[in-house]
């Protein structure tokens, strides 16, 4: 398996432990002290709060069904110990009360080689916002 086969099996399993809401092993591929940068505040996520099972269940617990996740543009690239991939992510389902989301986002991911293999060492997810719009998020662009 070649090192970028080995980060884009990471991604994979990420993206399975998202769609069955499985919080230990979505946060089993981050490594110690993640840099996130997620579209919810804070600015920086921290790494304990990045790292938090428990954080990690309670956000699975507000969806109703399963946590509906695609890829869509992934490219990886790896050189020796570290890798980034960037891609389009589309995150959808129901919000438990029945509320609706179907977004596509812009995903960054850093990766470093560890003893325990390929982890997360940095995670940034963005959509884009329109000035002309007060600075809104533009949540309906699809690729």
């Amino acid at each position: 398996m070649t090192d970028e086969d080995a980060v884009r099996a990471l991604i994979e399993a990420q993206v399975d432990a998202f769609r069955r809401k499985d919080a230990a092993a979505a946060v089993a591929m981050l490594a110690d002290g993640v840099v996130a940068f997620e579209m919810i505040p804070p600015l920086v996520l921290p790494p304990e709060s990045a790292r938090s099972e428990q954080a990690m269940a309670g956000w699975f617990a507000g969806w109703e069904g399963p946590v509906g996740i695609e890829i869509r543009d992934l490219v990886i690239h790896v050189g020796g110990d570290v890798g980034f991939s960037h891609s389009l992510n589309r995150l959808h389902g129901t919000r438990l009360g029945g509320g609706l989301t179907d977004i596509w986002m812009r995903s960054t991911l850093g990766f470093r080689r560890t003893a325990e293999g390929w982890r997360i060492v940095h995670g940034h997810t963005s959509v884009p916002f329109d000035p002309a719009n007060g600075f809104a998020a533009c949540l309906n662009l699809r690729p």
